[in-house]
């Protein structure tokens, strides 16, 4: 099926950036804890099913570059390379079958449709052949695909809508749904299966991965609880059809009749919609948060007094580019008391800081409660300004 690859989408009334469903999952279930040791695991396999390959490889490369580590390095990025082209290959399968799979969906639900109008996508030409868990591609395709079919013909659904943009503006994400469909005949029971009933309407989610994500009811919640929907992709919204369910349509080779038609519960979906709603927050909060965790101090003085922090210590705090150019003009020990014995034109002399970083400059000084040299008076009279605005508000 059609993806939006980036992770937003346009808000067709305002054109704002809406953060994709998937994205923020994605960057908050914590996926790398089981990746890394999946990884290593495929390289490790890679390396051992193919010692002659690498050793050509090492070979190869020394003798081309005359450098033995630049052979090495060649072998190993193979080897680790393994992981990214087994992804990319399910995945890319897993979007060739969604595309076939809209494509029926788009002939069955036409007023019209005959099987003379059906033209299916053509497998790309880079999985033409390819190993899939021990088969051919096209092998395991035509399995998956058998199973759409297959559930079509055992639960007869009425098409309402396929790949379609829907959006919630007041939560600040969109995505695509799969399909909305109706299916006749049943309810939804308190076990959270289905029973004999007036008809049922699920959002249903294609996957074709041997193991499902965690996430995956919330992805589902999320879609079900949108506020609006483009069902013609031309950016006419109308609001959200209402759905009774979500349910995982899992397309797989090993399953009897290639397919199961898992129901999520009224319960475990409203949890799952609790939990995509704090990956929201936390999503937004981390994208705000910096990675610097505090501030640099130091300890008290003979004195009694605190030492100011060095223009270094300021890294990470918001005044961007005056930093660099600062520490490497004035040292890496250079304290804010140096940067405050500097005049404007000292600044523009150092390379790299311009007008807009020299206002930066200056309000880094400011909020250290120091000014550049000949500003003093600037000082004094922004304070009274402020005094003024206080003054004023109250």
């Amino acid at each position: 099926m059609s993806r939006n690859d980036s992770d937003h989408y346009l808000y067709p009334p305002t054109g704002e950036e809406l953060k994709r469903v998937t994205s923020v999952l994605d960057k908050t279930d914590g996926k790398q804890e089981f990746l890394v040791p999946w990884s290593g695991k495929l390289a490790g396999q890679f390396a051992v099913d193919h010692l002659e390959t690498l050793g050509a490889v090492l070979a190869g490369q020394a003798t081309a570059v005359r450098s033995q580590e630049s052979g090495r390095q060649a072998a190993i990025d193979l080897a680790a390379a393994q992981s990214a082209i087994l992804r990319e290959r399910k995945a890319d399968t897993g979007s060739w079958v969604h595309a076939v799979v809209e494509a029926l969906i788009l002939w069955q639900a036409s007023p019209d449709g005959r099987g003379a109008d059906l033209v299916l996508p053509e497998i790309p030409e880079h999985l033409v052949g390819a190993d899939y868990d021990g088969l051919p591609v096209e092998d395991v395709a035509d399995i998956m695909l058998t199973g759409f079919l297959n559930f079509v013909t055992d639960f007869r659904p009425v098409f309402r809508a396929a790949e379609m943009t829907v959006y919630n503006y007041g939560l600040g994400v969109a995505g695509t749904l799969d399909m909305i469909v109706d299916l006749p005949g049943l309810a939804v029971g308190r076990a959270g299966r289905f029973i004999p009933g007036d008809g049922v309407r699920p959002c249903i989610d294609v996957k074709t991965g041997r193991k499902l994500d965690v996430t995956v009811p919330e992805q589902l919640a999320a879609y079900r609880r949108m506020t609006e929907a483009d069902p013609t992709r031309l950016g006419n919204l109308e609001p959200m059809p209402r759905t009774d369910c979500g349910a995982v349509l899992h397309l797989r080779p090993e399953y009897p009749r290639g397919y199961r038609l898992m129901l999520i519960s009224s319960a475990d979906d409203a949890a799952a919609w609790n939990r995509f709603r704090r990956a929201v927050e936390i999503y937004h909060g981390r994208r705000e948060a910096r990675a610097k965790p505090g501030k640099v101090c130091y300890p008290l003085r003979a004195d009694g007094t605190i030492q100011q922090p060095l223009i270094a210590d300021l890294d990470g705090e918001g005044y961007g580019h005056a930093i660099s150019p600062l520490v490497k003009a004035l040292g890496a020990d250079a304290g804010l008391d140096k940067l405050a014995a500097m005049t404007a034109g000292d600044c523009l002399k150092v390379k790299g800081i311009g007008g807009k970083v020299l206002n930066v400059i200056r309000q880094m000084l400011a909020d250290h409660g120091l000014c550049l040299k000949g500003e003093e008076l600037l000082g004094v009279l922004e304070a009274v300004r402020e005094h003024v605005r206080t003054a004023e508000a109250a």
